[in-house]
């Protein structure tokens, strides 16, 4: 067997289905960005209509904060939400305890009260023990008693501009629309940890972005998400995924697109809708958060989001193999340094264009660190998350 053409055969195969991937993804980016500039003016338009709505036209919004030990954030986060320009007697905030061990919503009511904030609203953890934890059955509990026809969650690190609730309800201006994915970014960045993961989180963000607007979306966020409560509905929210620790909001995101196909689910690329939150402090804390996220892939059901995931974690395969094996055969070392280069080429491009809408080009100078770092994590969190044990905010997660 010939085996030079045997392996230039599987990694060229590999590497040409990766790039056409990356290639249509950042496609649609483009495609969305223009559609946004196109429909620049008329969109100033739509959302200063849609401010000025009558009571009667204009929607109410719940915005569902889930927590759990964040005394830290909480007062930060409420001061946003409360100097928020959407009209106030159409927003409510329900913030759902999931067993926090500090004094968080100790501290939340105290703010309350002083604030004298009645649309803000507090569900204490449910007596007992801690069969109903989780953030999803935070979300849940806030859901059901929600007021609200679009939801908004987020997260209680996270920071918001004064337009965030305005940005996300007009985006349903649209019947069609069912779920709105926010864009997520990191503040400013001062370490180099911090800007290797910024430029991560960009590309992924990109990748939300561009599958969206091709009609597939592949990723989302819950620090930043929106959809119709009667949506949430017809899905039966989280019924099905309660097992896995982690995806509250991929799973739900996946069972939007099943239930409403044909452009349901959009990215929205409005700078004042961006959702900011921290990066992780530690390498302990990034592995760790990497373990939970990989965890929730077992549940996958979706078949584009799947073969796009292992598609991304094969050539990170490959590449490791080809590095590992090259030492036994050249040809192996070629074939996995032309295929690390050949898909950090295809990717820049789409992070490329992320950091111009964050404003973050300067950070663009540490891509190929970035790139390095990503493949030796990958190739151990994806392993490693199917079956290690994983730790969050005090909770120890087994298979």
């Amino acid at each position: 067997m010939d085996f030079t053409g045997f392996f230039f055969g599987i990694y060229g195969l590999s590497v040409l289905l990766y790039i056409t991937m990356i290639t249509a993804i950042s496609r649609g980016y483009i495609l969305l960005t223009r559609s946004a500039s196109n429909e620049d003016s008329s969109g100033e338009i739509n959302r200063g209509l849609h401010r000025q709505a009558s009571v009667h036209e204009r929607k109410i919004v719940t915005v569902i904060i889930p927590v759990r030990n964040e005394s830290a954030n909480i007062i930060s986060l409420l001061e946003d939400l409360s100097k928020q320009d959407y009209p106030a007697d159409s927003l409510e905030v329900i913030v759902a305890d999931d067993f926090s061990e500090d004094d968080t919503i100790e501290s939340a009511r105290r703010w309350i009260v002083d604030q004298n904030r009645g649309n803000i609203l507090l569900i204490d953890s449910p007596r007992g023990p801690e069969e109903n934890y989780g953030k999803k059955n935070a979300i849940e509990r806030a859901f059901a008693i929600s007021k609200g026809e679009l939801v908004i969650t987020s997260d209680a690190d996270t920071r918001h501009s004064v337009s965030w609730v305005s940005e996300m309800a007009t985006a349903f201006t649209r019947d069609k629309v069912q779920m709105v994915l926010g864009p997520v970014g990191f503040p400013e960045e001062k370490s180099l940890f911090q800007k290797i993961q910024s430029l991560e989180l960009l590309g992924i963000m990109g990748v939300t972005a561009g599958s969206a607007k091709l009609g597939f979306p592949l990723m989302c966020n819950g620090a930043n998400l929106a959809y119709r409560s009667q949506a949430f509905r017809d899905v039966q929210g989280f019924t099905g995924n309660h097992s896995f620790h982690s995806g509250d909001d991929q799973f739900l995101m996946m069972k939007f697109r099943k239930r409403f196909p044909g452009g349901s689910i959009i990215f929205l690329p409005e700078k004042a809708a961006i959702a900011t939150t921290c990066p992780s402090h530690s390498w302990y804390e990034f592995y760790q958060q990497r373990l939970r996220w990989v965890s929730k892939s077992r549940g996958y059901r979706d078949p584009m989001v799947i073969v796009a995931g292992l598609l991304t974690y094969w050539q990170f395969v490959l590449i490791f193999a080809g590095l590992a094996g090259g030492f036994f055969n050249p040809v192996l070392l070629l074939c996995a340094g032309l295929t690390w280069f050949l898909k950090i080429v295809s990717e820049y491009p789409l992070v490329r264009m992320l950091t111009d809408f964050y404003g973050k080009k300067k950070i663009l100078k540490y891509y190929f660190l970035a790139q390095v770092f990503q493949f030796f994590y990958v190739v151990v969190t994806g392993l490693a998350g199917q079956f290690v044990t994983f730790s969050w905010k005090g909770r120890t997660f087994r298979r």
